[in-house]
């Protein structure tokens, strides 16, 4: 009766520690594919960050195309240098 239970237990600790061992195994490959899925995931997030920004771009750019026509500017305006001292006191003179 004694080794009955003693091969019973033993059975039973065996198969528990290979279950073990399948879960591990199970588990050391979800995790891995949780890390490719994790990689996407943050080059996705990049990705559609960039594109926001272009759109964003893209549609100040538009907003001023239908502003400047609203508005009638057709011209660009002409810079104002620094250098020239048209519009500040010139006290060199």
């Amino acid at each position: 009766m004694k080794s009955l239970y003693q091969r019973t237990v033993l059975g039973i600790f065996i198969v528990a520690v290979i279950g073990n061992i399948a879960i591990f195994i199970s588990s050391m490959k979800l995790s891995s594919e949780i890390h490719s899925f994790d990689q996407k995931t943050f080059a996705l997030k990049q990705e559609n960050t960039q594109l926001q920004k272009e759109m964003a771009d893209t549609e100040s750019f538009l907003h001023a195309e239908v502003f400047k026509k609203n508005w009638g500017f057709f011209r660009a305006s002409q810079p104002v240098y620094i250098g020239e001292l048209k519009y500040a006191l010139n006290t060199r003179q």
